[in-house]
């Protein structure tokens, strides 16, 4: 189900060139061999040359249920869980009698006990050292441990329900746990439930899950028909007649369709996933494993509606015959259709102004109103609801107050990483946008999911967090997330501190994500003295694509903010809700942004450019787009370029260019050669370093004074180590220079310096007023994009993606004024932090341009093996436009008893 030159897959992208030679051996090895006899829940290997797909290669069980249980000495009524760990001994692990259910035993499969472990609680035994594993998986309710194949494999062969836990850098897990997902035989517990033994929950829940596995498991017997014949005639040509399964389906095609799918689109598919997988490395917690792919569908064959949304259609279609008058269902793809919406579903208590246009939130609203719909019974299909949607259902009271907020995405126009220098930036807010709803509970009306019960009963009642993420199962993230408010205080009764934040929610990097949403909660309570004393439900929804550079992360940041401060009376300036949520960024989540990406989601205007002077955040006059001029973005599908620098690299290679110039400037005012000195004062804790040049703030240089005076004596590289030895600290708090790192200076810093300059001419452009000649107006605007890119790439953070699409939005505007023809597109450029990402296209309104663009898409399509680009068209106000509602249900159903599935939902995750 795997193999080593994907396991080593990320030596191809971070790894030195021996590493990297070492993989592609691999792989040429592996394309040598005859066959590769593949199983389900497999991972991308596209080295073979020939690819037959075989039933699960299994262990069945041996004895009766009754026949383990009398080994074991165990009540036929009793509820027996199999506890697995790749044999470690139980010592291990906190092991008490409180993790099982009332009635519970669990049988520990591990290496045996090590001198000095305590005994087991007495409704723990350690299996017999003979016992053979399949039949105890066999014969258990459900099974409890990691993910692999064996496990996985022998619980689906014996019906067993999985309780599992993530295993975070393994690059086989999430193919494995979605093939548990997708026969509905997994239940996902948290790490820290894990660890802390709260285990009761998830199992009751796994024990009610009643499907059993619909392809053959004879795989053994096809394996081995296979061997003899490649043995016997040293071809891989499929079996005249192929051995019937199980349940009638021929062998080596579980979906029981024929023959297996012969080698070119399998290894394609392969390849297009592998590459999902590579170009994710360095955000190991945003796998995506697409639905066709684990089916082992094509992908022509599989609805493009994602799983969620397939749900909330399904519900929608349950609901129809009760809707009211006037109220109009999403589509599955959350496209408007039929009359308008009218808000029948609630009561409009504050707010509202902003909806006419943004449709998106109307059917946000309807979508939040479809998780009171009754919950599918225990039992029904495993694809009836993803695991987030499961969770959400519990999160609100509908005969309480519910806040809603509403933050875009950005497309960067001009000024990208320059932010962090000062440097003015123009950025467009997008259409696609984050919403959040929050509710906050009383301890007396607070509910809580089963195994957070399970963990409160032990301390007693306490205000609690819970978040759902829709989404998350499609990015690898854990869907939903909880916590006691109360851990977020230190000893003394105070907030925690940043770096202790950060540490609690980087503990478990499937749930790292939380930072984006918890982290607001610190900063409130060490920025503003906030308080939390109820408990909180926040439902995060976002339309913002991860990893294409268009700021979700500040989207969900600004959403997740203004939310709690409007449930908490915290009176926020549009300004100020950025600034915060910068905070949440550098401090808790640990990311070197500047802020030019929360202001956007912040301040930003529909159908204009938000203008900021980020000395530090200084908001400027929106800037109207000329109706003549459209701007677009277009995804090049790259996260991470293989020859790229990280944005953080390169940021800190320019405040060591900062550190390094405000040195010689002060020599040169000591020698009466600098016309105009630095003013200011040194750094308080390096009262003998120079004070910082042009106020600490790169773009306050002239690019004439940065030429004449500086660029020939920064060095070309500079290593942090050598750096750190001469200038000692480099004034950045949200960088750290590594000492083995070599730091890109000269270009680093000549880039904001140049870049504000470009800026600020591309802003007098769009604000001098009406153009004497439009096609003028843009092809300058164009060449200062194009130099912008360029710029990118001399720091190291360009890609070949993003080039390959500036380059074609080149040859279109050539092609044009070769045919002596007005260019529909004028210029292009790499946006956000750059190595991939979005490429911004500025161009001519109309048809002309749209059609440029189209054949701009479709080229980059035909030389990427058919990558069908994302495009981002239009924009939307920013959430301080668009303020807040504050929402009642208008016909809440009548109240559930306590013991309703919905609390205790997550525990089926």
């Amino acid at each position: 189900n795997f193999s080593w030159d994907f396991v080593y897959s990320e030596y191809l992208m971070s790894g030195n060139a021996q590493f990297r030679s070492m993989v592609w051996q691999i792989a040429e090895d592996y394309a040598c061999a005859d066959l590769l006899l593949r199983l389900p829940g497999h991972c991308p290997m596209p080295a073979f040359r020939e690819v037959v797909d075989v039933p699960l290669v299994v262990r069945h069980s041996r004895k009766t249920r009754e026949q383990v249980f009398g080994d074991l000495g165990l009540h036929p009524e009793q509820k027996l869980c199999c506890f697995l760990y790749g044999g470690q001994p139980p010592g291990r692990w906190a092991l008490r009698a409180e993790c099982l259910p009332p009635g519970w035993t669990c049988v520990v499969c591990a290496g045996g006990d090590r001198p000095g472990d305590a005994p087991l609680p007495p409704n723990f035994l350690l299996a017999p050292a003979d016992a053979y594993t399949p039949d105890l998986i066999a014969a258990s309710t459900c099974m409890i441990g990691k993910i692999g194949y064996g496990s996985v494999s022998e619980c689906l062969c014996a019906g067993t329900p999985m309780v599992f836990l993530r295993r975070d850098y393994f690059n086989e897990e999430p193919f494995l746990r979605r093939l548990l997902q997708l026969h509905g035989r997994g239940v996902e517990i948290r790490r820290r439930d894990f660890l802390e033994g709260t285990w009761a929950p998830f199992l009751l829940q796994a024990a009610t899950l009643r499907f059993c596995y619909p392809g053959p498991t004879n795989g053994g017997e096809v394996v081995a028909q296979r061997l003899e014949e490649v043995a016997a005639t040293r071809q891989a040509t499929p079996p005249a007649e192929p051995l019937p399964s199980k349940g009638g389906a021929v062998a080596g095609d579980e979906n029981g369709a024929g023959k297996p799918a012969r080698a070119g689109s399998v290894r394609l598919r392969d390849a297009i996933v592998w590459g999902y997988m590579m170009h994710r490395h360095n955000e190991r917690d945003k796998v995506e494993v697409p639905d066709w792919y684990t089916r082992g569908l094509p992908p022509s064959a599989v609805p493009q509606p994602s799983a969620l949304a397939r749900d909330l259609a399904e519900l929608s279609q349950r609901s129809a015959s009760s809707a009211e008058p006037g109220v109009r269902m999403p589509s599955p793809c959350g496209t408007p259709r039929g009359p308008p919406l009218q808000l029948e579903h609630w009561r409009l208590l504050e707010g509202g102004e902003a909806l006419p246009v943004c449709r998106d939130s109307v059917e946000f609203l309807h979508t939040l109103a479809l998780l009171d719909e009754p919950r599918p019974p225990d039992g029904a299909a495993p694809s009836a609801e993803v695991p987030e949607l499961r969770a959400a259902r519990g999160l609100f009271r509908w005969d309480d107050d519910v806040i809603v907020t509403r933050a875009p995405g950005r497309l960067d126009v001009m000024g990208g990483i320059a932010d962090y220098s000062g440097a003015l930036v123009l950025q467009q807010p997008l259409a696609e946008a984050c919403h959040v709803a929050v509710q906050r509970h009383p301890l007396g009306k607070q509910r809580l999911w089963r195994h957070m019960e399970a963990r409160q009963r032990k301390g007693g009642p306490q205000p609690a967090l819970r978040v759902v993420s829709f989404g998350a199962d499609r990015a690898n993230r854990g869907p939903a997330f909880d916590m006691d408010l109360p851990e977020l205080l230190a000893a003394d009764g105070g907030p925690i501190a940043y770096a202790d934040a950060r540490a609690y929610f980087h503990a478990d990097p499937a749930h790292s994500w939380a930072a984006y949403v918890a982290g607001a909660l610190v900063v409130l309570m060490r920025e503003k003295g906030a308080t939390f004393p109820d408990g909180l439900s926040v439902l995060v929804h976002s339309a913002v694509p991860e990893g294409k550079g268009v700021s979700s992360s500040a989207a969900v940041e600004v959403a997740v903010m203004q939310a709690l401060a409007v449930a908490h009376g915290i009176a926020l300036t549009g300004r100020e809700l950025a600034m915060l949520c910068q905070k949440v960024e550098n401090h808790v989540v640990g990311a070197p942004c500047g802020v030019m990406d929360q202001m956007a989601s912040a301040l930003g205007e529909a159908g204009s450019l938000m203008a900021l002077r980020c000395q530090p955040a200084e908001p400027l006059p929106p800037v109207a787009l000329p109706p003549h001029l459209r701007l677009w973005g277009i995804d090049s599908g790259i996260r991470h370029s293989v020859g790229g620098l990280d944005f953080g690299t390169v940021r800190a290679a320019a405040f060591m260019g900062l550190r390094i110039m405000s040195g010689a400037a002060a020599k040169l005012a000591a020698q009466g050669s600098l016309c105009a000195p630095a003013k200011g004062r040194a750094p308080a804790d390096e009262p003998h370093n120079p004070v910082p040049l042009g106020g600490g703030y790169l773009a306050n240089v002239a690019p004439s004074e940065f030429a004449q005076l500086y660029e020939d004596a920064l060095p070309a590289a500079l290593t942090g180590c050598d750096f750190t030895a001469e200038y000692g600290r480099h004034w950045d708090a949200a960088t750290q220079v590594r000492e083995g790192t070599s730091y890109p200076v000269r270009r680093a810093t000549a880039h904001p310096i140049h870049e504000d300059c470009r800026v600020r001419h591309f802003h007098r452009l769009l604000t001098s007023g009406p153009a004497p000649d439009a096609g003028e107006q843009l092809a300058l605007l164009g060449e200062l994009m194009f130099q912008s890119h360029a710029s990118y790439g001399r720091c190291g953070l360009g890609s070949e993606g993003t080039d390959r699409l500036v380059a074609l939005v080149r040859a279109e505007a050539a092609a044009a004024r070769a045919a002596l023809a007005e260019p529909p597109l004028y210029g292009a450029k790499i946006t956000g932090g750059g190595s991939g990402g979005t490429v911004v296209v500025l161009g001519r309104a109309g048809p002309e341009g749209e059609a440029a663009l189209a054949r701009v898409v479709a080229a980059y399509a035909e030389g990427t093996g058919g990558y069908s680009a994302q495009v981002f068209s239009g924009s939307s106000p920013g959430a301080a436009r668009f303020g807040h509602l504050r929402l009642q249900r208008s016909a809440p159903p009548p109240p559930r008893p306590s013991s309703d599935a919905s609390l205790s939902s997550m525990a089926s995750m």
